[in-house]
């Protein structure tokens, strides 16, 4: 595979040696596998920290523990390293999760941010608790049993970028696709967006169905978020492999044939837009 062409949007497009169409990975996927594996990152620094560590790990920020509050300091470090490490993982695991499913990685994703920084806590204090040396009175006070006001911030910020660019993309992914006539090609700017050239549409016709009234099938390599929006590759028994840029319920439906790859089907929200984009496609291209 010698030849790509641009990356438009969302997406990427590729030929094989024999000239057969290919998609590749939605670029909306790439940046959001990115995101989490940014986040391992942070996390994987504070686990070899704390595997590293002489002195005792520390779970909030700010706060201290005592190397007399500890008995066996090693393992007490140890321990929290491999929570880390284990919370790491998994938010590697969620990234290449996302790069097949943007739907699953954001389910994770909220799990473990949420409910997840409930489970590290629990676990630290399950681990202080165990290697707590006996002999030391344990004395709680302001800095111990209060949530620092840093880490409460830090936690809120976090969470907020990932709802923000969790939106965003779940944003993108439902709005309408913008396609465009120019010169000598359609120009589809949407997830999995693509350029069709004139000289490979077969033919052009307005379809007074929804897509899913035609059948939409199963998605291969698409977007199907929590509204109707579909993007992508979709393969069904009656229509074969398709790229879609729909609105699932929306009728009439545009479909493009093209000699020899994946025919296009388009829909808008507003069936007026999907009649005039068709009334403008009929009037400018030059069908074979």
């Amino acid at each position: 595979m010698d030849n790509f062409s641009d990356i438009i949007n969302a997406d990427y497009l590729y030929f094989s040696e024999d000239g057969k169409e290919e998609t590749g990975m939605s670029f909306a996927n790439i940046i959001f596998a990115t995101i989490c594996w940014l986040c391992s990152l942070i996390f994987g620094v504070i686990a070899l920290w704390a595997f590293k560590r002489k002195d005792p790990m520390h779970f909030w920020s700010g706060s201290t523990v005592r190397p007399e509050e500890i008995a066996d300091i090693s393992a007490y470090n140890r321990a929290n390293g491999l929570m880390w490490a284990i919370y790491t993982v998994c938010m590697v695991v969620i990234g290449i999760l996302s790069l097949f499913s943007i739907i699953i990685g954001a389910i994770l994703l909220g799990i473990i941010c949420v409910p997840g920084i409930v489970v590290l806590i629990v676990a630290y204090n399950r681990i202080y608790n165990k290697y707590r040396g006996t002999s030391v009175t344990y004395k709680t006070d302001d800095s111990t049993s209060k949530t620092p006001k840093a880490v409460i911030i830090a936690i809120t910020s976090i969470s907020a970028i990932i709802l923000i660019a969790v939106g965003a993309l779940f944003f993108y992914g439902e709005k309408d696709p913008d396609a465009s006539i120019l010169d000598d090609r359609i120009q589809i700017k949407a997830m999995y967006g693509l350029n069709i050239d004139f000289s490979e549409i077969a033919d052009i016709s307005l379809i007074e169905k929804s897509m899913s009234d035609i059948g939409i099938g199963a998605r291969t390599n698409g977007y199907g978020g929590i509204g109707e929006a579909l993007k992508g590759n979709f393969k069904s028994d009656t229509l074969g492999e398709t790229l879609l840029f729909v609105q699932s319920k929306s009728s009439p439906t545009i479909k493009i044939e093209r000699t020899n790859k994946k025919d296009v089907y388009i829909s808008f929200r507003n069936s007026e837009s999907t009649e005039q984009l068709y009334r403008e496609l009929i009037a400018t291209i030059p069908l074979k």
